[in-house]
């Protein structure tokens, strides 16, 4: 969190400056506003006089009672008598209107004289949106609190003028108390003449209740008497004779039906309950003719006189046998009519006794409830009579339902803005948003910042981290030259040792060729590049520093190259390469060969061969340990990939904070496409405080003793 807040420290001294600068101008703009306290205490009961007019209270008010008079003093209609009393109406500040119209009336300014304004009269509203208006200010304005279960109500009011808020507090603290009294006078007189109609108009009543009740008794002939029970006792008799009847119509049915089934042959005579004296003779005599004719059969024949005999005989009784049946069905019908009748005619009194019972029932209901309307209606009028009697001698006193016990002071000291608050809250509120901006972009933020990093990117390791110059405010940059003699033990001098230590162990050949290349432009590849030849230098090898993208010489410290010396004379054959080197004053082992004259791809335009420079490089190496070679950015011209054949390492400087990753893996790309030797990447420009995480970056781990130790 440290380095993250390092590392952006520049935005979030800026964000928290403009964050304060604006917090300071709107407290600057903002108006003072003052607010006084008033407090009324509500009455914990009521008198006796309050009972006639709100019903049976209790002897508390409970919590519903209590928000109902916070929600009166918050109401439009009483803030109207508060609006009307302090004529808050001619207030410009309650009063918007009286304000647009003040401003209409002024002469025009310099803007509005400018752009053609001009100020119209303002024509102002009827009084009553006027006054509407007031009353909508002045409830913004106004609160009403308690605390807890206490009767204590306090009442603030905020406004521009402290004398006028102490004002505003009492006067609604007073008005409320007073209107709260006149407001129950008035309810105490309508509740008199309530309470004196009522009496008369129930007395009225109860003696038309009481005619009623002797003329319904005398009609419906309501005496006592045993009439009630007879009817009762009757109903359950007729019952029982019905109930009887209509088990005997059942049977006679039933009896019907078979013979009907018997006379269609649906069932044989034997099976069913059907006789009579008749029927049982001529059953008797079938049976002994049926004997007869089966013994003549058999002795016999079938077709024997006798036989023929016995058979006309059974026909004879059969018929005989038929014909009972339908006089036996037809009696049964005439049986069922009259059982039939019967059942009817008692269903028909059982019905007519109950209506009379079932009327007589209805008119003792509604006597009952003649006698509890008058007996109501009596206790009604004792009631009536009784609370009149006992609010007639106050009529003309009125107790109210508030009082005032503290009256509002005239504040001395602003509500708000309460500014060191704000300031300290804004202030607060300004660094905590930027660290969050901070952690949000350090989120979205793809730049290189670590060696581990990139190791994770590219597969390369970092051989080096090299530290950032520090520069005063709007100091001259130093030369790199001038930088590396000036502090020969400095922090940076000994990063690029560090490097040139490194890269010396992952050497592959003696006299090896060294190529440096950046990305992009301005990743100091440059100085990278004359630092590492310099080191080599101090080590006593024999180093040669060409460079095919040089700085201006105020960058690099370097002499400027004289005019048809540089290597790409030597290339086109207009001068010799012993000519071209140039010694590095103060620097023993260090000369500087400049490709081109122009700089950024001067040899663009020139034809220069591969084998050219190859002989060149072969004719260097006769004479050096060690080449180095710095060229333009990989991502901008491919001198580095037409260098390659060349070399045997290649460092890819990578800009602390400003190489992107996508920019160091395209980099890389380009390079591995014509297999180029990477053997890792150098960190420029590292500030060892913004680092994201502990990375061993040498004495840049260790400032403080460091500088103390090379008193740098």
């Amino acid at each position: 969190m440290w380095a993250l807040l390092r590392r952006h420290k520049y935005f979030i001294s800026i964000f928290i400056a403009v964050s304060v600068a604006l917090l300071v101008i709107a407290l600057a703009s903002m108006r003072n506003s003052y607010t006084a306290t008033s407090a009324i205490v509500l009455e914990r009961n009521d008198t006796p006089m309050l009972e006639a007019v709100t019903a049976m209270q209790g002897d508390v008010r409970d919590r519903s009672a209590m928000e109902t008079e916070m929600d009166i003093i918050t109401s439009r209609v009483f803030i109207g008598r508060v609006v009307d009393a302090m004529n808050l109406v001619e207030h410009p500040w309650f009063n918007t209107y009286l304000a647009a119209a003040r401003e209409a009336a002024e002469p025009p300014g310099f803007f509005d004289r400018l752009f053609g304004g001009s100020n119209a009269p303002a024509k102002l509203p009827p009084l009553t949106v006027q006054r509407d208006q007031a009353i909508t200010m002045l409830l913004s304005k106004l609160s009403a609190t308690r605390t807890g279960e206490s009767l204590a109500v306090t009442i603030h009011i905020i406004s521009p003028d402290p004398d006028l808020s102490a004002a505003l507090a009492n006067t609604v603290a007073n008005t409320y108390v007073d209107w709260s009294r006149s407001l129950k006078k008035e309810a105490m007189t309508d509740a008199v003449s309530f309470l004196r109609d009522r009496a008369a108009q129930v007395a009225a009543r109860i003696a038309q209740n009481e005619r009623e009740i002797a003329e319904f008794s005398r009609v419906n002939e309501l005496a006592s008497d045993v009439r009630d029970d007879i009817l009762r006792q009757r109903i359950d008799g007729m019952n029982t004779q019905l109930t009887a009847a209509r088990v005997e119509l059942a049977g006679v049915r039933a009896r019907r039906d078979q013979g009907r089934i018997v006379q269609e042959g649906g069932v044989e005579l034997e099976g069913t309950t059907l006789t009579s004296p008749l029927l049982a003779s001529l059953r008797d005599n079938k049976a002994t003719l049926m004997r007869e004719r089966a013994q003549y059969a058999s002795n016999l024949g079938t077709n024997h006189p006798q036989v023929l005999k016995a058979d006309a005989e059974l026909a004879s009784v059969d018929a005989m046998i038929s014909s009972e049946l339908r006089h036996i069905v037809d009696e049964m019908s005439g049986e069922e009519a009259i059982i039939s009748d019967r059942v009817q005619q008692l269903e028909a009194q059982i019905a007519d006794l109950r209506a009379t019972l079932r009327q007589r029932s209805l008119a003792e209901i509604r006597l009952r409830e003649l006698e509890r309307d008058l007996l109501a209606d009596q206790k009604l009028h004792d009631l009536v009579v009784g609370r009149l009697g006992g609010l007639d001698p106050y009529a003309e006193v009125a107790k109210p339902s508030a009082r005032v016990v503290s009256i509002a002071a005239v504040p001395t000291q602003p509500s708000f803005p309460q500014r060191s608050r704000i300031f300290a809250g804004g202030l607060i509120g300004a660094t905590v948003l930027a660290i969050v901006l901070a952690v949000m972009f350090e989120a979205l933020d793809m730049r290189i910042r670590s060696g581990q990093r990139i190791l994770q990117i590219v597969g390369a390791p970092n051989l080096a981290s090299i530290p950032k110059e520090a520069r005063r405010w709007f100091g001259r940059r130093t030369p790199t030259l001038a930088r590396l003699l000036e502090g020969p033990r400095s922090l940076y001098t000994e990063a690029l040792r560090a490097l040139y230590l490194a890269c010396r162990v992952r050497l592959p050949v003696a006299k090896p060729i060294i190529l440096f290349a950046a990305p992009l432009p301005k990743d100091g590849s440059a100085a990278i590049a004359l630092g590492f030849a310099y080191s080599a230098a101090h080590d006593g090898i024999g180093t040669v520093l060409i460079d095919f993208d040089p700085p201006a010489p105020d960058r690099s410290g370097l002499a400027a190259v004289p005019p048809g010396r540089a290597l790409g004379d030597v290339l086109a054959g207009s001068c010799r390469l012993v000519d071209a080197i140039q010694p590095v004053a103060d620097v023993p082992g260090l000369d500087v060969i400049t490709a081109f004259e122009t700089p950024r791809g001067g040899h663009a335009d020139r034809r220069v061969r591969s084998d050219d420079m190859r002989r060149v490089i072969e004719d260097l190496r006769t004479s050096y340990d060690m080449i180095v070679i710095h060229c333009a950015p990989v991502l901008i011209l491919e001198d580095a990939n037409w260098l390659l054949p060349f070399v045997d390492a290649v460092l890819l400087v990578v800009r602390f904070g400003r190489t992107t990753e996508q920019e160091l893996t395209n980099a890389v790309s380009r390079l591995q496409i014509n297999h180029a030797p990477l053997i890792g990447t150098v960190l420029n420009g590292v500030e060892a405080n913004a680092q994201p995480g502990q990375e061993t970056l040498g004495a840049l781990n260790h400032r403080r003793q460091a500088r103390a130790y090379l008193e740098v």
